[in-house]
């Protein structure tokens, strides 16, 4: 019974979450729980001391608002049709450093500069894609980063038949 009411309170598409990585701290954030779109895009800024300062995500045609510190420059994913995002590994000390995301399409790209602890993050079930980024900033950037994973959504094969008008 708590299982279904914890269902019904997340809506029809649940997001599960995984763990946070890095040392945590600061100003919690959260992607926007739109379980009509997929991710689409990543858009990843970096600080002058080889850090992440924030991350941005976009679902369908729109970005999401910006994740993190201000400032920085940025780097940019965007995922293909049908394309999705099936496993991210990184390295962090302070902050969060580096970022590698790889699809289910063209393998891995990589943001940031390799330095610190490892870490990587996969779906907990066969099949599931990125759905969501969760973690925490402070002033100088990601401090701990964390990735909620669901299927993908179906698309709708059916198609509906030709009408006619009428006019002439």
């Amino acid at each position: 019974m708590l299982l279904l009411l914890t269902i019904a309170l997340l809506g029809s598409r649940p997001c599960w979450a995984a763990q946070q990585y890095g040392n945590g701290g600061g100003t919690y954030f959260s992607t926007s729980e739109n379980y009509d779109l997929e991710i689409t895009g990543l858009r990843v800024f970096f600080g002058a001391i080889n850090n992440i300062r924030a991350i941005q995500v976009k679902f369908g045609d729109s970005w999401d608002d910006r994740r993190g510190a201000s400032g920085g420059t940025s780097q940019e994913l965007l995922l293909w049709q049908g394309e999705h995002i099936t496993e991210i590994h990184g390295a962090f000390d302070m902050l969060i450093h580096y970022l590698v995301v790889c699809t289910d399409v063209r393998g891995c790209v990589s943001f940031g500069k390799n330095a610190g602890k490892q870490f990587s993050a996969f779906p907990s079930q066969e099949g599931q894609v990125l759905t969501g980024i969760f973690g925490q900033y402070g002033l100088l950037g990601l401090k701990a980063i964390g990735f909620t994973w669901d299927y993908p959504l179906v698309e709708d094969s059916t198609v509906a038949p030709a009408t006619q008008s009428g006019r002439k």
